[in-house]
C-alpha cells in the first residue's frame, strides 16, 4: 500500500471518525429544554481527545503510514477536540467531536487539492480552472459549517440559558400599549377582515389596531374593508395609493399615524388568524429595557391537506425550531416581521423602516442589534398564516427572500466582518458570525449550479476523452467526497425531522423543497448582486386549468438542465471506470434536484385544498418563465464561462506526465506527483403566476430587481430563511468594522383616505369599552433562507 502524504492522511483519517462522532448524534440527539446543567468534567473531554487521538494512530498505522507520521496525524486529531472545548462548552462531548472532525475534515479536504493545484505539472488555464473549482468548494465547506454548527447545537446542546417562555412572567408586570400594523395589498377583503376580526379578540386592553391599505386600486377590495373598520372604534383603516417605499413605505406610514401613547410596534400579515394570548403574553416581556424586539414563530394553517404542504410546512418551520433558536443563544436572532413585537423608541431611534430594503424586517433587526439593543425569539407559536398556494408562488417568495438577504449584505457587509465592537457596532464575534453567514448561504444554490457544470465537464471528458486537467481524483479521494456529501445530507434531514416531528418520509420532502428551489435562488442571488434596488413586479395574470403541462411550463429551465444532467449522467456511468461513474452518479443527482422542480409544482396543483383557498390558487396562476429570465441568463452564463475557460484548453498540447483529473481512466493509488516534501517520495493522496395572495403576507406584487434602480410599488413580508439581506443604497462607512446606516426619509406620501381615525371624541377612553367578546420552509435549510 502506498504511503500518504500527512494531509492526505489526516483527511482519511478524519473523514473516517467523521462517520461514528456525527453517526452519534443522528441516532442520540435531541433538544434539550433545560436552562441550566451541571458543569461536565474536563476529565471526560481529555479523555475522549485521547481516544480519538488513539483511534486515529491506529487507523493511520493500518494505512501503511510510518510510525512517526501516525503519531503526528493523531495529535492533530485529538488536538482539534480540545482546540474547540471552550467553543463548544454548552455541547455534550459527542458535539464537540462531531463539530472538530467536520472541521479538520473540511480544512484537511481543502489544503490537499489546493497543494495538488499549485505543484501539479497542469497548464495554466487548467490551474486557474482547478483555482475557480477550489473556491467553490472552500465557499461551499463555509456555509456547509454554518449549517453543521446550527446542527451541532441544536441536537448536543446541554442547556439553553436564552430561552424564555413568556407565560411565566411574573403577575403584575406593566402591560405597555401595542399599536398594532397590518399592511395589505389587492387582499381579498373576507381573509383581512378575519385577520381583524380575530385581533379585536386579543386578552388585552391598551393596543389599536392600524390597517394600512396601499396602492390598491380596486375599490371592490378595499372599500369593505373601509367599511368594516369604520364599526370599531380600535381600528384605524389607511387607504393611500402612489405609496412609494414597498412594504417598509407603507409601514412607515403607518408609524406617523401611531397613537402617541403606543411603545410597541406589532406587525401583523393579512393573512394570520392571531391567538387571544398573543399581547397578553408577549408585550409585558418589554419591562425589560434592554429589549428591542421579539419574535414568534411565523405557522401555518391548512398544511396537512397534503403530502405536498406537509413537505412545505416542515421546510418552514426549520428556520424558527433550528436557525433562530441557535441563534437566539447568542443575541443573534432575527426579527421576521409578523407576528413580532418591536419598541418603538429603538424602531425611531434606527430612523423608522427602511425603504431600500425588500426584507426591511431582517434588516431592521441586524441596525438594532448593531447598536447594542437585544432581540429574543419565543418558541411559542401565537398566529397561523396562509403558505403559498403553488410552487410557482412559493418560489417567488423566495426571489424575495434571497434577493433582499443580498441586499443586506451588499449594504452591511463591513458591519460583520471580524473585529472588535466600538461604539456604531456593537456587534459580538457570535452576532456577526450569525448574520453573515446567514446571508452568504444564498450564494449556496451559485456553487452548486457552478459544480453542475464542473460535473458536465468532467462527464464530457469521460465520454469523449477530452483530457482537460480539473482535478486529480482516487479512489480514496471519491470516497471521502461521497462521504462528506451523504454526512450533509443526512444531517439536514434528520435535523428537520428531530426539530419538527416531522416524519422521514415529510423530511426528506423538505429536503427536497430546498433543493427544487436552488435555480430561482441562484438566479435571484446573481441579480441581487448587480441591481441596485428591487421593484414588486406584477406578472401578467392568464387563466389556466391546474395542469400538468402548466407546471412543466412554469418550470421549464429546471425541467431543461435536470434532464441533460441526467442524460449526461447516464452516459458517463455507463463507461464504467471508476471516475467516470462517480462524475455520472453526481451528476444525476444534480439532475433530479433540478427536476424536483417541475414535480412539486404537479404535487402542489394536485393538493387538495379548502374551496377558498382553491378557488385564490386557481387566481393566482400566471406565467413564471418572463419574469426571471434575467437572473436565469446570469447564473446560466457564469456556468457556461467556467466550461470554456475550462475546455478551450485542451486544445493546448498537454503535458503528458499529467493525468487527466475528470478522464475516464482512474488515476492509479500509487501514482506520484510532485509535491513540497522531499524527504519521502510523495504518494498522491487518495483522499484527496403571481404569488398568492396568502404568500405574500400584505402586498400581493412580485419582486424583480430594477433596471433603472426606481422602486415602485408595495412589498412583502418575508419570513426569515436562513437569514435574509438587502441591497446596498448610499451609505457611508467608517472603516472595514462598520457601516453607518443611512437614515431614510420615506417619500412623502398622499394624504391617505381614513376611517375610523382616533381622535379624543371617538377614541375610547377604557379600552375595556371597545373590546370585542372573544371568540401553522423547508426546506432548504431554510424556512431559508439564511
Amino acid at each position: 500500500m502506498p504511503v500518504l502524504s500527512l494531509t492526505g492522511l489526516i483527511l482519511v483519517v478524519s473523514v473516517a471518525l467523521l462517520l461514528p462522532t456525527t453517526g452519534l448524534v443522528l441516532v442520540t440527539g435531541r433538544r434539550r429544554r433545560r436552562r441550566h446543567a451541571e458543569p461536565r468534567p474536563a476529565a471526560t473531554v481529555v479523555g475522549v481527545a485521547a481516544g480519538l487521538a488513539l483511534a486515529g494512530c491506529a487507523l493511520a498505522l493500518l494505512l501503511g503510514a510510518p510510525l512517526a507520521r501516525a503519531a503526528l496525524a493523531a495529535a492533530v486529531v485529538g488536538g482539534s477536540l480540545l482546540v474547540w472545548w471552550p467553543v463548544g462548552r454548552s455541547w455534550a462531548v459527542r458535539g464537540i467531536a462531531a463539530w472538530s472532525m467536520s472541521v479538520l475534515a473540511s480544512v484537511s479536504f481543502l489544503v490537499y487539492t489546493a497543494t495538488w493545484t499549485l505543484t501539479a505539472e497542469i497548464s495554466p488555464a487548467s490551474v486557474v480552472a482547478s483555482g475557480v473549482l477550489w473556491l467553490v468548494e472552500a465557499f461551499v465547506v463555509l456555509i456547509g459549517l454554518g449549517h453543521l454548527w446550527e446542527f451541532v447545537d441544536v441536537l448536543t446542546r446541554r442547556q439553553w440559558p436564552a430561552s424564555v417562555d413568556p407565560r411565566h412572567v411574573a403577575p403584575g408586570t406593566a402591560r405597555p400599549f401595542v399599536s398594532l400594523h397590518v399592511p395589505t395589498h389587492d387582499e381579498p377583503p373576507d381573509m383581512v377582515i378575519a385577520t381583524l376580526r380575530q385581533l379585536l379578540r386579543q386578552r388585552y386592553d391598551a393596543y389599536e389596531i392600524l390597517v394600512i391599505d396601499n396602492n390598491t386600486t380596486d375599490p371592490a377590495l378595499w372599500r369593505p374593508v373601509e367599511e368594516f373598520c369604520a364599526a370599531h372604534d380600535r381600528i384605524t383603516f389607511l387607504h393611500v395609493e402612489n405609496l412609494e417605499g414597498f412594504k417598509s413605505g407603507a409601514l412607515n406610514l403607518a408609524l406617523r399615524h401611531t397613537d402617541p401613547r403606543a411603545d410597541l410596534i406589532g406587525i401583523i400579515d393579512a393573512d394570520y388568524l392571531v391567538e387571544p394570548d398573543f399581547l397578553a403574553d408577549c408585550a409585558p416581556m418589554f419591562a425589560d429595557p434592554g429589549l428591542s424586539f421579539l419574535q414568534t414563530p411565523q405557522d401555518y394553517r391548512d398544511w396537512d391537506v397534503s403530502a405536498y404542504f406537509r413537505r412545505l410546512y416542515y421546510s418552514y418551520s426549520y428556520f424558527f425550531d433550528v436557525s433562530q433558536a441557535s441563534r437566539n443563544e447568542r443575541n443573534g436572532a432575527i426579527f421576521g416581521g409578523t407576528m413580532g413585537l418591536i419598541r418603538r423608541a429603538a424602531l425611531e431611534g434606527q430612523g423608522g423602516w427602511d425603504e431600500w430594503c425588500i426584507t426591511e424586517d431582517a434588516e431592521l433587526s441586524l441596525r438594532l442589534l448593531r447598536a447594542g439593543g437585544r432581540g429574543v425569539h419565543i418558541d411559542r407559536s401565537y398566529g397561523r398564516g396562509v403558505m403559498p398556494l403553488t410552487f410557482e408562488a412559493l418560489k417567488r417568495q423566495r426571489f424575495r427572500w434571497c434577493f433582499g438577504g443580498i441586499q443586506i449584505l451588499r449594504m452591511h457587509w463591513r458591519s460583520l466582518l471580524p473585529g472588535r465592537s466600538t461604539a456604531r457596532n456593537q456587534l459580538t464575534l457570535a452576532q456577526r458570525w450569525a448574520y453573515l453567514v446567514g446571508g452568504l448561504q444564498w450564494f449556496g444554490d451559485v456553487a452548486s449550479v457552478i459544480f453542475t457544470g464542473f460535473l458536465l465537464l468532467g462527464a464530457a471528458d469521460a465520454v469523449l476523452g477530452t483530457g482537460t486537467v480539473v482535478r486529480r481524483l482516487s479512489d480514496l479521494l471519491v470516497l471521502c467526497t461521497v462521504v462528506l456529501v451523504l454526512l450533509g445530507l443526512s444531517r439536514a434531514v434528520v435535523l428537520a425531522r428531530r426539530s419538527s416531528g416531522a416524519r422521514w418520509r415529510d423530511a426528506l420532502g423538505a429536503f427536497g423543497l430546498w433543493v427544487a428551489l436552488g435555480w430561482v435562488v441562484a438566479s435571484a442571488s446573481v441579480r441581487g448582486l448587480f441591481a441596485r434596488e428591487g421593484v414588486f413586479l406584477r406578472t401578467p395574470k392568464q387563466r389556466g386549468d391546474l395542469s400538468t403541462e402548466y407546471a412543466l411550463r412554469a418550470n421549464l429551465t429546471e425541467l431543461l438542465i435536470g434532464t441533460v444532467a441526467l442524460a449526461v449522467g447516464a452516459v458517463a456511468i455507463a463507461q464504467g471506470t471508476t471516475s467516470a461513474v462517480a462524475v455520472g452518479v453526481l451528476l444525476a443527482l444534480q439532475g433530479v434536484g433540478f427536476l424536483l422542480a417541475p414535480y412539486n409544482s404537479i404535487a402542489a396543483l394536485r393538493s387538495h385544498l379548502p374551496e377558498d383557498l382553491a378557488r385564490r390558487r386557481r387566481r393566482g396562476l400566471a406565467s413564471w418563465e418572463t419574469a426571471w429570465w434575467g437572473g436565469a441568463v446570469a447564473v446560466g452564463a457564469a456556468m457556461a464561462a467556467v466550461i470554456v475557460v475550462t475546455v478551450w484548453p485542451t486544445s493546448l498540447p498537454e503535458r503528458p506526465s499529467v493525468p487527466s483529473a475528470l478522464e475516464a481512466a482512474r488515476v492509479p493509488d500509487d501514482q506520484s506527483l510532485p509535491h513540497t516534501e522531499t524527504t519521502e517520495p510523495h504518494d498522491p493522496d487518495p483522499t484527496d403566476d403571481p404569488a398568492s395572495t396568502p404568500d405574500d403576507g400584505g402586498t400581493g406584487d412580485d419582486v424583480v430587481p430594477a433596471s433603472d434602480g426606481g422602486t415602485t410599488g408595495p412589498t412583502d413580508t418575508p419570513t426569515p430563511s436562513d437569514e435574509p439581506t438587502p441591497t446596498p443604497s448610499p451609505t457611508a462607512t467608517d472603516g472595514p468594522g462598520n457601516s453607518t446606516t443611512p437614515t431614510t426619509q420615506p417619500a412623502q406620501a398622499p394624504e391617505p383616505t381614513r376611517a375610523s381615525q382616533p381622535t379624543p371624541s371617538n377614541r375610547p377612553t377604557d379600552p375595556q369599552d371597545s373590546r370585542d367578546t372573544p371568540s401553522a420552509k423547508p426546506t432548504a435549510p431554510p424556512g431559508k433562507g439564511a
